[in-house]
C-alpha cells in the first residue's frame, strides 16, 4: 500500500501576538475595495474549539493506516495537548511552505494552496480542516480507488444558472471561479457540482503542476499573497477539478439523508442507501444531526453566530465519541 499523509491547518485565535497581528493588517486593509470575505474577519473562523484533539483521536481509532500528520500553523503555535516529539506527527510553520513576502497571512485559502510544498509529504495524501473528523472505520480504498484514482466526492447537482444568481454566496463565488478557470484550460464544464465538506485527497504532484499550470501561475501566486480570504481566489476544489480533468481522479456524487418519515422520503433514503452511507456528513449542531447515524466522516463547522448552547453541546458530543486519549496527546 502507497503510504498517505495527512495534512491540517491549525491556528489558536486565542492566541495574543496573533490577535495583535490581524488587527494590524485589518486596518491595512480596504476591505470595501479588497474583495474580503464579509466573514473572513470573524473570530469563528479562527476558533479552536479542541476540535484538533478529537480530529487526531478520530484518525488514530479509524484510520490507523495513516503514515505521518502534518499540522501546518503560524506564529510559533502549538496545539497545547499535542506530543511534538511524536514520530508521526510534524509541526510545519508557515514559513517552511510559504514565501516570505506572503507571510504574516490569515487565509486558509492561501495556505491551502502552498501545502505540497511540505517537505516530506507523501505523493498521496488527505487534506483536511481541523473541525472534520472519521466518523467510523475507512480504509485507503475511500479515497483512493484500485486504478490509484482520488475519489472527489461532490453534493448536489448546482446548475450554474443558480450559482451565477444576482446574489450568490461568497463562497460560491470561489467556486464558480475556479470552475470558470478549468473551463478555459480543459473547455470541460464542470459548474454544475460543488465540494463536499470533507476530506480532500490529493497527489503532491499534481497538486504542484495545477499551481504552476501557466495559465493560473500568476492568480495563484497573488492569491497565496492575500492576507485574508477574497471572493476573487481559487478554492482548493480548483485542484480537485483539476485532478478529475487530467484522469488522476473521478467523482463521487453524495447523498443526504432526508429525514422526513413520509413514502417519498423513506423510498428515496433506500435507493440511495450505499451513497447515503458513503457520504461525509455537515452539521454545525452535532447532535441535532448526527444522533442515531454513523457517516465515515462528519464536520462540525462553527458558523458566525453559532450559540454557545450549540457550541457546548457539540463539544459534549465529541467528548462522548471519542472519550479516549490518542498517543498524540500528552
Amino acid at each position: 500500500m502507497q503510504k498517505i499523509d495527512v495534512v491540517y491547518l491549525w491556528v489558536d485565535g486565542a492566541d495574543p501576538l496573533w490577535r495583535v497581528a490581524k488587527q494590524q493588517w485589518q486596518r491595512k486593509i480596504n476591505k470595501s475595495s479588497g474583495g474580503v470575505y464579509k466573514d473572513a474577519l470573524s473570530a469563528a473562523r479562527w476558533a479552536d474549539n479542541d476540535e484538533l484533539l478529537y480530529s487526531l483521536r478520530s484518525v488514530e481509532r479509524f484510520a490507523p493506516w495513516v503514515n505521518h500528520i502534518y499540522i501546518v500553523t503560524g506564529f510559533g503555535q502549538v496545539p497545547r495537548f499535542l506530543r511534538t516529539k511524536h514520530p508521526k506527527i510534524t509541526i510545519v510553520p508557515h514559513e517552511k511552505i510559504m514565501p516570505r513576502d506572503a507571510i504574516p497571512t490569515f487565509n486558509s485559502n492561501a495556505i491551502e494552496k502552498c501545502v505540497a510544498n511540505i517537505p516530506g509529504l507523501a505523493e498521496r495524501f488527505l487534506l483536511l480542516n481541523d473541525d472534520v473528523m472519521f466518523g467510523r472505520p475507512v480504509s485507503p480504498e475511500f479515497f483512493y480507488d484500485r486504478r490509484g484514482r482520488a475519489i472527489v466526492r461532490y453534493s448536489g447537482h448546482v446548475s450554474r444558472r443558480g450559482f451565477k444568481s444576482k446574489n450568490p454566496s461568497e463562497w460560491a463565488r470561489t467556486i464558480i471561479h475556479s470552475a470558470d478557470v478549468i473551463k478555459e484550460i480543459f473547455g470541460r464544464s464542470l459548474f454544475n457540482i460543488y465540494p463536499s465538506h470533507g476530506i480532500d485527497p490529493c497527489f503532491k504532484s499534481s497538486f504542484l503542476e495545477a499551481a504552476s499550470h501557466p495559465h493560473v501561475r500568476d492568480k495563484i501566486q497573488g492569491d497565496i499573497r492575500n492576507k485574508f480570504r477574497t471572493v476573487s481566489e481559487l478554492q482548493r476544489w480548483y485542484f480537485n477539478l483539476y485532478d478529475v480533468c487530467t484522469g488522476r481522479a473521478v467523482l463521487y456524487r453524495c447523498r443526504s439523508r432526508k429525514p422526513s418519515g413520509g413514502i417519498t422520503a423513506k423510498l428515496r433514503n433506500f435507493l440511495h442507501k450505499r451513497a447515503i452511507n458513503n457520504s461525509p456528513v455537515y452539521c454545525t449542531d452535532a447532535v441535532k444531526v448526527l444522533r442515531g447515524i454513523n457517516p465515515p466522516v462528519f464536520c462540525i463547522n462553527d458558523e458566525p453566530g453559532l450559540s454557545c448552547r450549540v457550541k457546548r453541546s457539540n463539544k459534549r458530543f465529541l467528548a462522548q465519541k471519542f472519550p479516549n486519549k490518542s498517543s498524540f496527546e500528552k
